[in-house]
């Protein structure tokens, strides 16, 4: 077994702890998969897991206006230009450096909308989800270099 596999396994079993506790608390436990996703897709470390939250949030403030402003008008057509607007903004944002993570952006955004609104949860799972997916991919590391050096695992190829 290589220390890629190795991480992999270890990742799936806090993946499935992440399951198990968020159940139990009754947290929204696809939405924290949806941050987990998000810290491992802006490419990890702790400038991801910040890359990552930063854009989430951005993503459920977005969502939350797309929501909420377009009632305030009298016109039929007031979602459809405010939704324009957010999405144009959602994405120009990604010129100011720590906003660029525009994928993280949208999976905040889109939780809000699959959520019907519910931001206090989605941000508590996404914060939560993000967390899991650093510490997943912190411990994975260091027991993957522990068991390597050890001699239980062989060393990774150099393509992956």
């Amino acid at each position: 077994m290589d220390k890629y596999t190795v991480r992999c396994f270890i990742i799936a079993g806090m993946a499935t702890l992440w399951a198990v506790v968020s159940i139990k608390l009754d947290i929204l436990t696809w939405v924290g998969f949806i941050g987990c996703a998000s810290y491992f897709a802006s490419k990890g470390g702790k400038g991801g897991l910040r890359d990552s939250v930063i854009a989430n949030i951005t993503g459920v403030i977005w969502a939350m206006v797309m929501l909420n402003l377009p009632s305030r008008f009298d016109s039929q057509y007031s979602y459809i230009i405010i939704t324009a607007i957010a999405s144009f903004f959602m994405v120009y944002q990604a010129k100011i450096k720590s906003l660029a993570f525009t994928p993280g952006t949208f999976c905040g955004s889109c939780c809000i909308f699959a959520t019907g609104g519910d931001w206090r949860g989605v941000i508590l799972a996404l914060l939560l989800g993000a967390f899991i997916g650093y510490m997943a991919d912190w411990v994975s590391n260091y027991m993957g270099n522990i068991l390597e050096k050890k001699g239980f695992i062989k060393m990774e190829s150099p393509n992956i």
